[in-house]
């Protein structure tokens, strides 16, 4: 089945017709989602550590938005069992160039969501989509809808400063604008101190590119198969 922005292999696996990719792996797409973007980034532990009242997460690729609304029932879970902690706010931001239509996110929430509360908050964004701003109590999504070159701009713009990257663009060979020395300069420009990075891959030209932008960057044991992904952090070690 192909709609204008994916085409659908197995009724399970959506791959984009813009990029000739996937959006994400069909077996496992939520553990590997929490073990990639959730864990590396270590955001429990550091959603505890933090003293601020707002916590950012910047993403490079929306996509269905399965990042967010993992992150979304992670923080959550922190709320509820920290309700006094001085953090109180998530903050996301994402970049698309290809908005899904309603049609189409609805149909890859259907098919990779079974838990209730992640089927809830994805009927929430589903209610809303496509916007480019929504709040959702004590969780605030910005997406914006244009060229990744754009980003920093808006980052500059909207004032923030981002604790957390999930670098989550199409595959490096398939969408190199994603993964450049330029854009990774600029949003380290715009990353906390001590601000962390993960991202799936593990490609050299991607590691030094992310070091020449100024990243400190490790290789991390990847999900399932795949042998190694990258993480990182600036300035120094996070806490």
């Amino acid at each position: 089945m192909k709609t204008n922005n994916i085409v659908w292999f197995d009724s399970t696996t959506p791959m984009s017709t813009h990029f000739n990719d996937v959006y994400f792996n069909s077996e496992g797409a939520i553990a590997e989602t929490r073990y990639v973007f959730i864990e590396a980034n270590k955001l429990n532990e550091r959603f505890l550590a933090h003293t601020q009242s707002i916590f950012t997460i910047g993403e490079t690729g929306f996509g269905s938005g399965l990042n967010f609304i993992i992150a979304w029932q992670q923080f959550a879970l922190f709320r509820q069992q920290n309700p006094d902690h001085p953090l109180k706010q998530l903050k996301f931001i994402s970049i698309e160039k290809y908005p899904l239509q309603k049609t189409e996110l609805v149909l890859i929430h259907q098919a990779i969501f079974d838990d209730q509360q992640l089927i809830n908050l994805a009927k929430q964004l589903e209610k809303q989509w496509p916007c480019q701003y929504y709040q959702f109590g004590d969780v605030i999504l910005n997406v914006v809808f244009g060229d990744i070159s754009q980003f920093a701009d808006h980052l500059i713009c909207f004032n923030l400063l981002v604790n957390a990257w999930f670098f989550d663009g199409f595959s490096p060979d398939k969408n190199p604008d994603m993964w450049s020395t330029d854009l990774f300069t600029k949003l380290y420009q715009r990353t906390a101190s001590k601000g962390t990075f993960s991202t799936f891959t593990a490609a050299g030209q991607v590691r030094r590119n992310l070091i020449n932008a100024g990243f400190n960057v490790q290789k991390y044991k990847g999900y399932g198969k795949k042998r190694e992904m990258l993480v990182g952090y600036k300035n120094s070690s996070p806490k």
